[in-house]
């Protein structure tokens, strides 16, 4: 988890405006999460490039945006199979969890996956690497 142009705690920042400004609903699937937004001006474009960084960054996940009745919905699935699955699992509950946590740094999450039985290497501080 590295190759993302901006870090990890950016890219939280991002989410929360984003959760802010818009954020309607989510939902936590079997496969994984999907987040609905209200669409607006820029909004499509904003999650279209953090995804895109997301993707840069974790390149384990899928990620697909869409709109449809008036919102943007952006999907990030998991399609690992086995242990990897089951990490990436706990990483998707994180994920889903980040609108409950306004204006923490990437801190937050890592200690969930780590009390979940991920080890996260956070250093260099600009690159996180999962290990089950």
């Amino acid at each position: 988890m590295g190759a993302a142009a901006d870090t990890p705690d950016q890219r939280l920042r991002e989410y929360q405006r984003l959760f802010q400004r818009a954020l309607a609903s989510r939902e936590r699937r079997p496969e994984g999460v999907v987040f609905r937004f209200r669409a607006g001006t820029g909004m499509r474009e904003a999650i279209e490039s953090l995804a895109r960084r997301e993707a840069a960054c974790c390149g384990f996940l899928d990620h697909r945006v869409e709109t449809a009745y008036g919102q943007v919905i952006w999907t990030t699935t998991n399609p690992l199979t086995g242990e990897e699955r089951a990490a990436v699992d706990i990483f998707l509950d994180a994920l889903h969890h980040l609108p409950d946590h306004p204006r923490l740094g990437h801190r937050r999450p890592l200690r969930t996956l780590a009390a979940r039985g991920v080890e996260v290497d956070a250093a260099p501080r600009d690159r996180l690497e999962l290990r089950r």
